[in-house]
């Protein structure tokens, strides 16, 4: 290998690590990540919306480093780290030096891996262990049976991380049923095995379902079965092709079929590893493909389809002179870009973008509550003992990580989706009850004022960035809550 592409993994590796740390001790935890912090308060073996490995995770972390910004998020920067490493220590020992390399600076450098970096979300351990487990079964289908646990246990996680790494193991599940030199594999009880200790660790989780009358599995087909079109179709995969980059994302996106192709081709003998990391995306990309076709999909949802599809790039990438490496230089160089661009525009928006399309407005929306909304009931002990509520999982979630109020705040959830806050504080135990209720803008909504007897405007609060208002708030002391089904008609 260029000693220079080894040098430059180290620097380049280091350089993310520290941006990374300055980047979650510098700035705001984003909501989703407060609602996750919410889960590690109240550990469960599943919730409405997600297995409960996120949980356990935080709650490792915030023990060690405290329940603040810093303690949420380390642990991202701990498993993207260690990928990085593992990655480059597979592709190193099972190919050569220049394809580990490669597999780690993809993976590192890449924008959409990086906020799993500094972002603690369920995709941090989802594509950790979705990651481990495709190597692992490569390491028993090639080399040493015995590697089958590990990679059942890995598989157990990613599954407890989100049910999308399903689709990755179906592709490892149909690599010995299609390969018919493989198909001994069929007859070995590890391989049954690692399914079986995959299975064992998402029992609790099937079991928390249902003893919750299937809340995730119903939750999450309403979810994902939201209406989509043509134009969200479009905006789901350019979007993924520009945070992925031109190179990386055709790579990961025709290469795989490509090489299940040339397999049918008896002239051409294609390696047997190349067809089990083509099925690992293939598989998963069908579905996320036709899915989004009529559904409406998150940017982060197909990850698990590209993971297979990155490993086969770094490993064609690898086989290939010198010389033909300049693609992966330039993809490198867009990555980083990227990275930095992003990072520059969270400290100093040079992008003329405003509201949603800023997306790094995510970690300036909520400055109001540790500064002014903090101060304000601080002076205002007449309210301590008042529950903050509100009509969606992020306010309450952020209120409980920055202000930490005695009573934890909560999510009504009129009109809402139930969240976990729905479990913890049930409509029917607010009932009767008088709060602090939270809102964005500066008017109470409207198809909420039949609920209370009384509404009375307290403050109003706005989260400045560079001198402008990104974002309002009000609050508001209701009166005698009705519940969502008692509700009368507001006077």
């Amino acid at each position: 290998m260029d000693n220079r592409l080894f040098k430059s993994l180290i620097i380049i590796s280091i350089g993310l690590l520290f941006l990374r740390l300055g980047f979650i001790l510098t700035t705001m935890v984003i909501d989703d990540e407060a609602y996750y912090y919410i889960y590690s308060r109240h550990l469960a073996w599943g919730y409405i919306d997600h297995g409960p490995l996120i949980a356990f995770l935080i709650k490792t972390f915030t023990t060690i480093f405290g329940e603040n910004g810093f303690g949420i998020r380390v642990g991202s920067v701990v498993l993207l780290t260690s990928l990085g490493c593992f990655l480059y220590i597979f592709g190193k020992k099972h190919f050569n030096q220049t394809t580990g390399a490669i597999m780690s600076l993809t993976v590192l450098t890449n924008v959409l891996f990086h906020t799993n970096g500094v972002v603690m979300t369920p995709d941090v351990p989802l594509v950790f262990f979705s990651f481990l487990f495709i190597i692992f079964y490569y390491m028993a289908f090639f080399h040493d049976k015995s590697w089958f646990l590990p990679a059942g246990i890995c598989l157990g996680f990613g599954l407890l991380s989100k049910i999308s790494a399903l689709f990755p193991a179906l592709g490892i599940l149909l690599f010995p049923v299609l390969m018919k030199s493989y198909r001994r594999i069929l007859r070995q009880r590890y391989f049954y095995l690692s399914f079986v200790l995959a299975f064992i660790i998402l029992l609790p989780f099937i079991i928390w379902n249902l003893q919750n009358d299937w809340t995730f599995i119903r939750y999450q087909g309403a979810h994902i079965t939201e209406g989509g079109s043509i134009k969200t179709f479009l905006e789901l995969w350019a979007g993924l092709g520009i945070l992925f980059g031109p190179i990386l994302f055709a790579a990961c996106f025709f290469l795989p079929f490509k090489v299940l192709i040339n397999s049918k081709n008896l002239e051409n003998k294609t390696e047997p590893a190349h067809i089990y990391f083509a099925l690992t995306s293939v598989i998963p990309l069908i579905y996320f493909v036709t899915h989004s076709l009529f559904f409406r999909f998150e940017l982060n949802w197909p990850a698990p389809a590209f993971l297979g599809g990155i490993l086969l790039f770094a490993i064609k990438m690898g086989e290939i002179p010198d010389k033909v490496n300049k693609k992966f230089i330039i993809q490198i160089v867009y990555s980083i870009f990227l990275v930095l661009l992003v990072t520059v525009q969270t400290y100093f928006p040079l992008l003329p973008l405003k509201g949603k399309l800023d997306i790094t407005n995510r970690y300036h929306i909520f400055t109001s509550f540790p500064n002014e909304l903090r101060n304000y009931l601080a002076t205002e002990s007449k309210f301590k003992n008042y529950r903050i509520v509100a009509n969606n999982y992020q306010i309450p979630s952020m209120v409980n990580l920055y202000i930490k109020p005695e009573l934890e705040a909560t999510c009504l959830s009129i009109g809402y989706h139930k969240t976990l806050y729905s479990f913890l504080y049930p409509d029917e135990n607010l009932s009767g009850g008088n709060y602090l209720y939270l809102t964005t803008g500066k008017n109470f909504p409207d198809k909420l004022k039949r609920y209370f007897d009384e509404i009375l405007l307290l403050r109003q609060f706005k989260s400045i960035r560079r001198g402008k208002a990104i974002a309002k708030y009000s609050l508001w002391h209701v009166i005698n809550y009705h519940g969502k089904r008692g509700y009368t008609k507001f006077q």
